[in-house]
């Protein structure tokens, strides 16, 4: 449904928001305050970035309203090792970290609100309506993770994590509108009512567009076009009241998309739209049974309902989590915890039958962590977590680590973590089967398999990392070897079956940092991945290298510059997955995409406000990707051409 509205200009984008004050405190803080930064995914409290296990990239407030973005998509993209896209099926569904993408579904990285895993029971990684509905203005930071999560987070938590972690409440308000070229009009509001004993804020945000041109030749080789319009808006509520804590969120996405299938055939084009729904309501509670020993408990609702033209797919998820958090003070800190995930999944017929039966289901987890917090030089990590999941044994997960300061501005971390991911409903319960020729045979068709094991891996990471007085730098070797991925393989009644089959080494280097001075800060990145399974090279199809950098910069009193370059290395051939695939369309090149956001700080009746042009994909370069959802056909468009808003930033 296309909603106008007045205040939008036509050509280019107009954005009001109120976000000047946290902007200048990019500028205000000292160095030591933004380098020294705390983090909370990588061991499930509050910890300096350094004395951390495992590899964490932190993206801040400053940062993310610095540069610039229409959606959490344009964010994460920004970070080391970390690749956004999607599939013709899912559009924006994909956050690939190191490299590590197996299938158009998004579940090798799990998602974190405020350190609470978000969940689908379908799919396990429908995604997108994070990508490109959630509310990027609520963020006080991004924590993401590079390597295994799940002794803390169980399943999902295999190639990384990635932690959204809203601002605390403040009661200065903002509302942001914006307009733009394709037809881009958005909207955002974020407030805060805080009282003596707690607190209540609230975002919103609504975004749509009339789509870029989408171009390609289908399966058999007939040329065709969409726009791949979209439609995102999003309700997001937190509060707190003494010790109690409760949070709401309600996102949508609707986007054209080609089909189910890489072909023009079947129902007219702009009929074609995907439609997610992630909805979640949550609450917890927290007592301190000592001094310094809490017991947290955490009941939520995570519902998601995803729709297409053949058929619409409904998951409802219901989670409960206890943990006791024991301070120990110089001693360290330990963890002991456990988990039930109840899972309802079922589908509706829409030109096609229902694909899965309706079912539900099971999870259980024990998990418990030990970390040292002394002065010494040398401080260790050990973890476990124990999972059970029906139908197949169950399954242990290991974690271990060490971080060794050489001085007061270096040390180095070596750690090993264990990660699984178990299958979700489309593969264990999807039942699609395609029948007949002329002799009464199937034709094809799709079976899941209930006795599927979860997928594996083990990874270690090397890190060597600085500080100075205005910097901070990092070097990160890793090593990871997947097992029992799950594939697909014909059986002799012509259907595909999901069978665990096929395992798969991965290896590289990451180079990170950042360089503050007094007008602003540099950040940059460099990333290498290679993998291998069964001799075949470059397995994912992921690009190799990935190279980033931006530039924040205050040109004066009032005026801000935020740069940002990324370069990719050519995606691989299609046909190391597939020998059959057809070559129609053009095959990916390296690629690079530029982006700038100028911004002008205004007083306005009393009140702040900031005046902002922000340009993505300056270049206008026109990307192909791989077609990782049927692998018939070499490649199709992965995102659009230049995109440019013009904003206005206001607070009450």
């Amino acid at each position: 449904m296309k909603v106008p509205f007045w205040l939008f200009g036509i050509g280019f984008t107009a954005s009001i928001a109120a976000q000047q004050g946290n902007q200048d405190a990019l500028f205000a803080l000292s160095f030591e305050q933004l380098l020294n930064v705390e983090v909370q995914a990588p061991g499930k409290f509050s910890q300096p970035l350094d004395s951390a296990p495992g590899v964490t990239t932190v993206i801040s407030r400053s940062e993310i309203q610095a540069l610039g973005a229409t959606s959490l998509m344009d964010v994460l993209e920004r970070a080391p090792g970390l690749l956004m896209m999607g599939s013709f099926f899912y559009p924006n569904n994909l956050a690939v970290i190191r490299g590590l993408q197996l299938t158009h579904s998004n579940n090798e990285v799990l998602l974190l609100i405020n350190g609470r895993p978000v969940r689908d029971s379908f799919t396990g990684g429908e995604n997108f309506a994070f990508y490109t509905a959630f509310p990027v203005n609520s963020l006080e930071r991004i924590e993401i993770v590079r390597g295994p999560g799940s002794v803390l987070y169980g399943s999902n938590a295999f190639a990384g994590v990635i932690n959204l972690v809203t601002q605390p409440p403040e009661s200065l308000g903002r509302v942001t509108a914006a307009a733009g070229n394709l037809g881009s009009q958005e909207l955002q509001v974020h407030d805060a009512v805080i009282g003596d004993e707690g607190f209540l804020q609230w975002s919103a945000r609504f975004y749509q567009d009339d789509g870029w041109q989408f171009e390609a030749l289908d399966n058999n080789g007939n040329p065709g076009h969409f726009e791949a319009r979209q439609q995102n808006h999003a309700l997001m509520l937190q509060g707190e009241w003494q010790h109690w804590r409760l949070s709401a969120m309600n996102l949508v996405s609707e986007q054209g998309f080609w089909g189910s299938v890489s072909n023009w055939q079947g129902p007219a084009q702009d009929s074609r739209q995907v439609r997610s729904r992630r909805s979640l309501l949550e609450l917890g509670r927290s007592w301190d049974l000592t001094r310094q020993l809490r017991l947290d408990t955490d009941l939520s609702y995570n519902a998601s309902r995803f729709s297409h033209y053949n058929y619409n797919a409904n998951s409802d998820n219901l989670l409960f989590e206890a943990l006791l958090d024991y301070d120990m003070l110089e001693q360290g800190r330990w963890l002991l915890g456990g988990t039930a995930w109840r899972q309802k999944v079922s589908t509706e017929p829409g030109l096609a039958a229902a694909p899965i039966p309706r079912f539900s289901r099971t999870w259980y987890s024990l998990y418990s962590q030990y970390q040292t917090a002394s002065d010494d030089a040398l401080n260790w990590s050990f973890g476990a977590q124990y999972n059970k999941v029906p139908d197949v044994d169950a399954n242990y997960e290991l974690r271990a680590g060490v971080v060794y300061r050489l001085n007061e501005r270096s040390g180095v971390k070596l750690d090993y973590g264990g990660a699984f991911r178990a299958a979700y409903g489309v593969e264990t319960h999807f039942n699609l089967i395609v029948c007949c020729d002329q002799q009464g045979n199937n034709t094809g068709g799709l079976r899941g398999n209930p006795q599927l094991e979860p997928e594996r891996i083990a990874t270690v990471n090397l890190q060597y990392y600085r500080t100075t007085e205005n910097s901070r730098h990092a070097l990160t070797l890793f090593h990871s070897d997947l097992s029992n991925l799950v594939s697909r393989l014909r059986a002799s009644d012509r259907v595909l079956d999901f069978i665990n089959m096929g395992k798969l080494h991965s290896q590289g280097l990451e180079l990170e940092g950042k360089w503050l001075f007094d007008a602003g800060q540099l950040n940059y990145s460099y990333s290498y991945q290679h993998n291998e399974s069964d001799g075949k090279q470059d397995y994912t199809l992921m690009p190799n290298h990935m190279l980033k950098w931006s530039l924040i910069y205050a040109l004066g009193q009032d005026w801000h510059l935020g740069l940002q370059h990324s370069w990719f290395s050519a995606f691989h051939s299609n046909q190391i997955r597939n020998s059959n695939t057809k070559f129609y369309n053009p095959e990916p090149s390296p690629y690079h995409l530029v982006s700038f956001k100028l911004s002008h700080h205004l007083y306005w009746w009393q009140h702040d406000a900031e005046l902002a042009l922000t340009v993505s994909n300056l270049l206008d370069e026109e990307v192909y990707q791989p077609e990782i959802a049927g692998r018939t056909i070499n490649s199709h468009p992965m995102r659009s051409g230049l995109r440019a808003n013009l904003g206005l930033t206001f607070a009450w």
